[in-house]
């Protein structure tokens, strides 16, 4: 698990712990464990694996005991309990923004408030607004957040989704009788949100599997279970589809549980059409003969296409490209040069320069740009002028000391109310890179925060808008503005859009990605990493871009270091 998922976990025990009305000590001992977790220098696997979890600054020996749990089941009977003395719909209610522990337990205790339907019941019957501390505005706010929540129930974010199919398809790949074993689905496509986990397995003895999936130690329940296929839902909610199948015939069920309704529907017309058949046991002529299975580049090519990668599998004219040779060599993960977008220890960052410089060197990079916040945002530690000043220089002794790698100086700048920003003009002119971001006043009018990015972007000192649309996956939506005409200035002024990898975030999607390189905007992908594990996440930010169809050359950051920063920004 990733330390993100534990310091959720334990935040979430501490919530349900206030919610129940808990000794106050109790809540916080767990409240300052989720954020020594979150900002743990390494991963708390790997402690767990040398029995150090008690070098974590509050982490005693009984939440030491909760984090090991979740790491085999991926929950721990302390959560468990709680849920089960309360209800298990307070794990949605706890995601409505504006509302912490201390209001859902007054909800909870004078309305029996437990989840988001009785929520919503007691909203439109204005039950709400009579409690004190609440009111009418108060009311209308968590009704708009139940709506925008009731799209994301029951779809996980991309990237826990993969940490959980990974882990149970690490557990099943032990088994002497699995072949081959792969993720499939629309995590194989990269979707930022996935309802449930599909794993394929290719063998001839599917009993010991089916077991084995059935009986998983992070496995809440079994759905259904049968001879080739095992349903069950993990402890985290999510479903996992567990399917064998002959080890012939696994190319083409890997593609049938891969691509989208679209992709099936408009491939078997197609075939259809040229008198063949395609299911997922094969392509199969007329006269019921098999003529391909065993892999998804035989399938395509029975079929006179070019192989289509499986991101771009959603019915979106990747067939018409595979008949006429046009798919394109999407973007690889080896393409990407640096990362732009990082923070250190001069801000909310846990690590040092030198430690992400040589975290990036491992990672094949040839130049990262530190990022750090501005002064704005003072939970983050933002830097004022004279750090600023302070950092840029730090930089510059930094590169000296480096061969064969650059880390080019930056900061993201925070885009205020009015559209100004958040440091001396001039200053930002010394750096190479300015992310400019949306942190604060998020809730404008669409107009107020169309004028406010205009303004911002007007500067010209703004390399790249940062985490463009400011929403944050099983959390918040996005802020509105109008996008076309945002996009359109970006072009004018030479100012990049991000694709933030942040696991969180994924920030700008893939249709986001579409639009931008339609009206001509530059992209660049970035992680937003706070630690030097936090760098892995660009490969989410080149998912998304592999499903916006990009090729190496429609990013920024496959450009060498120097091309990088004169390929942006009209002012200098």
């Amino acid at each position: 698990m990733d330390n993100s998922y534990y310091a959720k976990m334990l935040g979430e025990v501490a919530a349900l712990l206030q919610i129940k009305g808990a000794n106050r000590f109790k809540v916080r001992a767990f409240e300052n464990a989720s954020r020594a977790v979150r900002a743990a220098p390494e991963d708390v696997d790997a402690l767990i694996d040398r029995g150090e979890l008690g070098t974590l600054s509050g982490v005693g020996k009984s939440i030491a005991k909760d984090l090991e749990e979740l790491r085999e089941r991926g929950t721990c009977a302390t959560r468990e309990s709680l849920l089960d003395e309360l209800d298990r719909g307070l794990l949605d209610v706890i995601k409505i923004q504006g509302l912490g522990p201390k209001k859902i337990k007054a909800l909870y205790d004078e309305l029996g408030i437990s989840s988001l339907e009785t929520m919503q019941a007691a909203a439109e019957a204005k039950k709400i607004q009579a409690l004190d501390g609440f009111g009418a505005k108060t009311e209308e706010k968590i009704l708009a957040e139940i709506e925008r929540l009731a799209e994301s129930i029951g779809r996980t974010p991309l990237p826990l989704a993969l940490e959980l199919a990974q882990d149970m398809k690490a557990m099943l790949e032990e088994l002497d009788e699995v072949e081959r074993i792969e993720i499939a689905g629309s995590i194989r496509r990269s979707k930022e949100t996935i309802g449930d986990i599909d794993l394929l397995v290719a063998s001839r003895t599917p009993a010991p599997i089916m077991e084995a999936a059935r009986t998983a130690p992070q496995v809440a329940s079994v759905i259904v279970s049968g001879e080739k296929k095992t349903s069950v839902r993990l402890n985290q909610g999510i479903q996992v589809d567990v399917r064998v199948v002959d080890p012939e015939a696994f190319g083409s069920a890997l593609h049938y549980f891969t691509g989208s309704k679209e992709h099936h529907v408009k491939l078997r017309t197609r075939a259809k059409r040229d008198g063949l058949k395609i299911s997922e046991y094969g392509v199969f002529d007329d006269a019921g003969v098999r003529l391909a299975s065993s892999t998804e580049q035989e399938l395509f090519t029975t079929l006179g296409l070019d192989y289509i990668p499986p991101e771009i599998r959603e019915g979106l004219g990747e067939i018409e490209a595979a008949e006429g040779a046009a798919v394109p060599r999407l973007l690889e993960l080896s393409d990407v040069r640096g990362d732009t977008h990082m923070h250190t220890v001069a801000s909310d960052g846990e690590a040092t320069i030198e430690e992400m410089v040589e975290a990036a060197r491992a990672r094949g990079y040839e130049y990262i740009v530190i990022t750090d916040h501005s002064q704005s945002l003072t939970v983050a530690n933002g830097l004022n002028e004279a750090r600023l000043a302070e950092q840029i220089e730090r930089i510059r002794e930094v590169n000296a000391t480096l061969e064969d790698f650059t880390v080019l100086s930056g900061l993201e700048v925070d885009i205020l109310k009015e559209g100004g920003l958040d440091m001396d003009l001039d200053l930002l002119r010394e750096c190479d890179w300015v992310v400019g971001s949306v942190h604060l006043f998020q809730k404008m009018s669409a107009k107020e925060m169309t004028d406010r990015l205009l303004r911002a972007i007007d500067t010209g000192v703004i390399s790249s808008l940062g985490h463009p649309t400011g929403r944050i996956l099983g959390g918040r939506g996005g802020y509105e503005y109008d996008l076309e005409l945002v996009l359109e200035a970006c072009r004018d002024r030479r100012v990049a859009v991000e694709i933030n990898g942040s696991e969180g975030r994924l920030d700008f999607n893939a249709d986001h990605a579409r639009r931008a390189k339609r009206v001509g905007v530059s992209v660049v992908l970035s992680s937003d990493a706070h630690t030097t594990r936090g760098l892995a996440a660009m490969r989410f930010a080149v998912g998304q871009a592999r499903r916006a169809w990009f090729e190496r050359g429609d990013v920024l950051n496959t450009l060498s270091a120097e091309e990088l920063v004169r390929a942006v920004r009209l002012v200098r």
